[in-house]
């Protein structure tokens, strides 16, 4: 089928209808991160003047591409930057000013010289490098144990700003001698560890001293002058003059600190309530959220995933040893997905080739961390849960197209748990959530290729009933479509709204 061209314009006209009656839009992950939040962020931020991050840090990677074709790869520093837009780097994120710098010089490259404004909270929690020795520590002590963290210090960052001893980003501005006063609290608490990671081999140097870590964080001074800000004060005088603004956030629901499966999560909020608290913001400002969700919901590091289709370290180490499907060798990743294909549809596949299968195809793989993803089925259950905890006006349900080609698809309709079966909605601590049984249904998909499709009356039937089954099931209108990984495709469904 000959598939109806709406270009971007076109889009963009289509989406000022639909959102322009919204001064603030709250952007969020449904799953465990990995979403493609940012091609979302990406679409809409042509509506919008300011993009505002409330949470997270290092560890949350986005990818945006540009209309050259140009990748800005981020992790701090808002998708709008992409657009030229003003970004603001909320309270509630965690700052390590090593990438902060590195972003600043990639997304200046990126752009040719053009940046937009870009403001940095003062009282935003810093990076040191007792902070990555410390969670280094931490998953050290775990053992079997272990969360299966990015490495970025996530956690010691969060965890010890709440304690009370954690410098902030505007510390780095004191004479020399008082910041080391600041630093000596928080030096003088880990000593132990240290002396014990020392003890064990985990620390082969010196560990850095107060007026070392001092002088490296000072350094960046001139850096971050023209970018520092009390961040809400600037928020909150821009919606006073009408100004519209997006706030984006890192991860998903399942990584929720307070709402996602603890403890195998991050130490922010990633859900929609999260903004007013990581911006300073009263809620009464927050008007609708877009919930993101994979139609294939992947997974790394640890903790439960009802719908998975594989053993994770598995999946997570098949990315590594078959390297050459996923770059550098085209002829072995058709022939391995044709193959694999073929199997599925003859219906004696496994859950291990579907999982190599799908992980192939969408080149599932963390931005941040490269280790490949685990994929899970769709997950209905899970689904109403964080609709239940974000409340979303409207759904974007991306790599859709995956789908194309696949007869039918296991899908998780129910949750089990000790022979009952679970209300929907309602979601198990995780220490029982890994113990939970899948109720599968098989889904009829389709045979069209559906790959960069933006027009819903091009979409297949065998598409379109599936959507629609997800709807009813969810109660919330799917009003985007991910159909690959370009800017244009996308189908924008206007009429579920």
């Amino acid at each position: 089928m000959e598939q109806s061209k709406l270009t971007f314009v076109k889009q963009k006209t289509v989406l000022k209808r639909i959102f322009k009656e919204h001064q603030t839009l709250t952007v969020v992950g449904g799953n465990w991160g990995d979403e493609g939040k940012g091609k979302i962020i990406d679409l809409l931020m042509g509506l919008y003047d300011i993009t505002a991050r409330f949470s997270g840090g290092a560890n949350a990677g986005h990818t945006v591409k540009l209309p050259s074709g140009v990748e800005i790869i981020g992790h701090l520093i808002p998708c709008g930057i992409a657009q030229n837009k003003t970004c603001v780097m909320g309270r509630g994120e965690l700052i390590d000013l090593r990438l902060f710098k590195k972003e600043l010089e990639e997304s200046s490259k990126a752009l040719k010289g053009k940046l937009p404004k870009i403001w940095l909270d003062e009282m935003s929690s810093l990076w040191t490098p007792w902070h990555a020795l410390l969670e280094e520590w931490l998953e050290y002590s775990r053992g079997a144990a272990r969360v299966g963290t990015t490495k970025k210090a996530i956690a010691p960052l969060e965890g010890l700003f709440r304690l009370r001893i954690a410098p902030v980003v505007g510390h780095i501005f004191l004479p020399s001698k008082e910041f080391v006063k600041v630093l000596n609290p928080l030096y003088e608490v880990l000593r132990p560890i240290f002396r014990e990671m020392k003890a064990k081999k985990l620390i082969g140097g010196a560990v850095p001293s107060p007026s070392r870590v001092a002088g490296e964080l000072r350094a960046y001074q001139k850096l971050v002058k023209k970018h520092i800000a009390d961040t809400s004060f600037v928020l909150y005088e821009a919606l006073k003059n009408n100004r519209r603004i997006m706030f984006e956030g890192a991860q998903a629901v399942g990584l929720d600190v307070r709402f996602g499966t603890y403890p195998y999560v991050s130490s922010g909020h990633s859900v929609a309530s999260g903004a007013p608290v990581g911006t300073g913001l009263g809620v009464k400002h927050f008007d609708a959220s877009v919930m993101v969700c994979k139609v294939l919901p992947t997974r790394v590091g640890m903790g439960p995933f009802v719908s998975e289709m594989w053993e994770r370290d598995k999946a997570q180490q098949f990315a590594v040893e078959r390297k050459e499907l996923f770059e550098g060798n085209p002829d072995a990743r058709k022939k391995f997905l044709e193959s694999t294909l073929s199997k599925i549809n003859r219906g004696g596949a496994t859950g291990k080739d579907y999982s190599n299968y799908f992980q192939v195809l969408g080149d599932e793989r963390g931005a941040t961390t490269r280790r490949g993803r685990s994929v899970g089925f769709l997950d209905i259950p899970w689904l109403a849960y964080a609709v239940r905890i974000n409340e979303p006006k409207y759904l974007a349900l991306t790599r859709f197209d995956m789908l194309s080609g696949v007869k039918n698809i296991p899908v998780v309709v129910g949750y089990k748990y000790k022979g009952k079966k679970l209300e929907m909605g309602k979601i198990l601590p995780s220490w029982q959530l890994k113990n939970v049984k899948p109720i599968i249904e098989k889904w009829p998909c389709w045979k069209e290729n559906i790959f960069n499709f933006n027009s819903e009356k091009d979409l297949p039937k065998g598409a379109r009933n599936f959507l629609s089954k997800m709807e009813k099931m969810l109660k919330v209108p799917i009003l985007f479509v991910g159909t690959g990984p370009s800017r244009n495709a996308i189908v924008i469904r206007e009429k579920r709204r």
